[in-house]
């Protein structure tokens, strides 16, 4: 008589296909965060070095250089946030795969380890888009906007406003980078090392099984 389970998707595929996904979106999430940290290390000091004068902001009396490298650099963090928004959702929506099936184990330190630091950025990564990012771009605006309309005074409120939080936001970044970092490298390393099964571990369903 034929296995009635003949058909159906082998369970160590879909481990590997959870793995393989977390992987790429920790990568990726950690690619956008450092590449974000490098576009502004680099056009701040290129536009002080070029000392332009914006001929949109031209009642403006302030620093052209600074205001026009942050209009660049904001919407390039604009981006790095979507591209962590859906990279931390990946590797969120994977890892949870990988503990359901089994591929992961809290006996094991590395599997530990893994989880402990995906808390960490995710946590740093939903402090910066509920509560920092939304403060910063409203101070942000209310900068650009009073520099356009010539309103200096009003302009350099806001820029110090913004200022305020920038430290913060630096601190939150290297944060969530180092925990991206961290996920990554013992993830790799956990496929490296071969599963061996402990008393009270949840069963993998194959022998194939990546080890997550």
């Amino acid at each position: 008589m034929p296995d009635a389970t003949h058909d159906r998707p082998r369970p160590a595929t879909l481990v590997r296909v959870a793995e393989s996904v977390h992987l790429f979106s920790l990568a990726l999430w950690l690619g956008g965060v450092v590449m974000s940290g490098v576009v502004a290390a680099v056009v701040f000091p290129l536009m002080r070095d070029l000392d332009p004068t914006l001929g949109a902001y031209p009642e403006f009396t302030g620093d052209h250089a600074n205001l026009g490298a942050g209009r660049i650099a904001a919407r390039v963090f604009l981006i790095a946030d979507g591209v962590q928004f859906v990279c931390g959702f990946g590797a969120l929506a994977s890892l949870a795969v990988l503990i359901l099936r089994g591929a992961i184990s809290n006996r094991r330190l590395t599997h530990g380890v893994r989880v402990v630091a995906m808390a960490v950025a995710l946590t740093s990564l939903s402090y910066q888009l509920l509560l920092l990012a939304p403060r910063m771009d409203r101070n942000l605006s209310a900068y650009w906007a009073a520099a356009e309309a010539g309103d200096n005074q009003a302009a350099e409120t806001a820029r110090l406003a913004f200022n305020e939080d920038h430290p913060t936001a630096s601190r939150t970044l290297s944060i969530t980078a180092l925990a991206v970092a961290t996920t990554l490298a013992f993830g790799l390393w956990s496929c490296q090392v071969p599963h061996r099964p402990r008393r009270g571990d949840a069963p993998v369903s194959t022998e194939n099984a990546s080890d997550g």
